[in-house]
């Protein structure tokens, strides 16, 4: 058993080894598409943060290598605390190393000199230079007076000769960038050098958009191809906080990208069971064997994964929650009873919410009051509705800590289904929850008390808040 996942080897020579997630059709895809572009060019690979995009990412860039295209890596969360991002872009290239001695002098000659440059071009006269130039796009009058501003540092005539300098700068930079990137084919490489840009998503919103204006200001050269893991959603929020609420934030974010790619799903129930078997606890399944625990694992899979989708968990959420499985299975006996239906909800309200949990568990919150905050949610009503959302009410029904609250909400159940008025597929509902009563109720609360399934929940949750 594990209480965490070690990183996801990809090796080399056989990218998709561990491709639990069946990533393989996607990357084979995209390496495709990539094989007939020659740069300038950026494709955006769009998906929420936490879906499995720098997993995709590497194994896309282990197949380029296959197809010996020269890639570097650029994961921008880990720079975001420099000024300017165009110094740790262009000092990403230094990982480029040739195996041509010809090629490999002649480019580390260019980057040499585009070094040089970038320590000028990264001043701050520059950079405001850069987002006059992208503010245009969003028609920002005001924001572009007061860059303008900014720049202005003396008479009209020194603005005009710095302008001049600095346009002169960047057209070299441009330039050795371009020379240094030839130098790919004369060593064995593909001529086109892809450049992977990773967590751009959780970068403060300054140096995200800084990092999108350096990529579309200075590295729209030939032969350069830009692939973005981005949550565009997270973007658009980003440029929001930055130029107002009231920007045009699609249109804008839609002039840096040539190409956006949509990241497809992971099937839930798959990723839950890849989860399970990576935390080793295939095996603690296994064990419990006595006629009430043996569905334990099929219980938790099915609900887990339903309501994991519920909750829209991102999925590294449901790999938090299944560290939280991890935690309580291991301070659970195999005989103990443990109900893995009212489990699975409680580790998802533990980790979407949290005061929610503590509401339910403590009482003060009522079991009907639960379900109906699901059903709220999208898809929700749907799984409340249904023989899943049946079950688990009744569950929850069957260990409410508050004395007499159950039956007075079975005494309801009854008034309803027994009236000829409401809804018909609420009478359906009652007549359903008011059978499992009988199945469920008797001797629950003697074997189990979801309050202390809570604490332990608590317990696990603690590794990881």
């Amino acid at each position: 058993m594990k209480f965490r996942l070690p990183e996801l080897d990809i090796p080399l020579g056989d990218p998709f080894v561990n491709d639990a997630l069946e990533r393989k059709p996607v990357v084979n895809l995209l390496v495709s598409l990539l094989d007939r572009f020659n740069g300038p060019f950026v494709l955006a690979l769009d998906a929420p943060w936490g879906t499995g995009k720098t997993t995709l990412v590497r194994m896309l860039k282990a197949r380029l290598q296959q197809e010996k295209f020269q890639c570097v890596y650029f994961n921008a969360w880990q720079s975001d605390y420099v000024a300017d991002p165009l110094v740790a872009l262009v000092s990403e290239l230094d990982s480029i190393d040739l195996a041509d001695a010809g090629a490999k002098i002649e480019f580390k000659k260019h980057l040499s000199k585009a070094k040089k440059i970038t320590s000028v071009v990264a001043k701050r006269g520059l950079i405001a230079a850069a987002k006059a130039a992208t503010l245009g796009a969003l028609d920002l009058e005001e924001e572009i007076e007061i860059v303008a501003a900014e720049v202005a540092g003396g008479l009209v005539g020194d603005v005009v000769e710095a302008f001049q300098k600095e346009k002169a700068a960047l057209d070299a930079l441009r330039k050795e960038l371009e020379s240094a990137v030839s130098q790919l084919q004369a060593a064995g490489k593909r001529e086109s050098l892809i450049f992977f840009i990773d967590e751009l998503d959780r970068c403060r919103p300054t140096f995200a958009i800084e990092v999108l204006e350096r990529i579309k200001h200075l590295f729209d050269l030939s032969n350069i191809i830009f692939v973005l893991s981005i949550d565009k959603a997270q973007l658009s929020a980003s440029v929001a906080a930055v130029y107002g609420e009231k920007s045009n934030t699609q249109e804008y974010l839609r002039r840096f990208f040539d190409l956006e790619f949509g990241i497809p799903r992971i099937h839930p129930k798959r990723y839950t069971e890849i989860l399970i078997n990576g935390f080793g606890l295939d095996a603690a399944f296994a064990k419990r064997t006595h006629s009430d625990l043996r569905y334990d694992k099929s219980h938790f899979v099915d609900y887990f994964s339903a309501l994991a989708d519920v909750f829209q968990l991102s999925l590294r959420a449901r790999e938090r929650c299944v560290t939280m499985l991890a935690v309580v299975l291991h301070q659970t006996q195999e005989s103990e009873y443990l109900d893995a239906i009212l489990l699975s909800f409680l580790i998802v309200l533990r980790a979407k919410r949290v005061e929610t949990f503590h509401a339910l568990c403590g009482g003060s919150l009522s079991p009907e009051r639960a379900m109906s905050s699901v059903e709220e949610l999208p898809g929700g009503e749907k799984f409340v509705a249904e023989r899943p959302g049946i079950l688990l009410e009744s569950y929850l029904l069957a260990g409410d800590p508050v004395a007499g609250r159950t039956d007075v909400h079975y005494k309801k159940l009854e008034e309803l289904l027994n009236s000829n008025s409401g809804d018909a597929k609420a009478r359906t509902r009652a007549n359903e929850m008011l059978r499992l009563r009988h199945n469920i109720l008797p001797g629950f609360r003697d074997r189990f008390d979801y309050r202390y399934l809570a604490a332990k929940i608590d317990l696990a949750a603690s590794f990881r808040d």
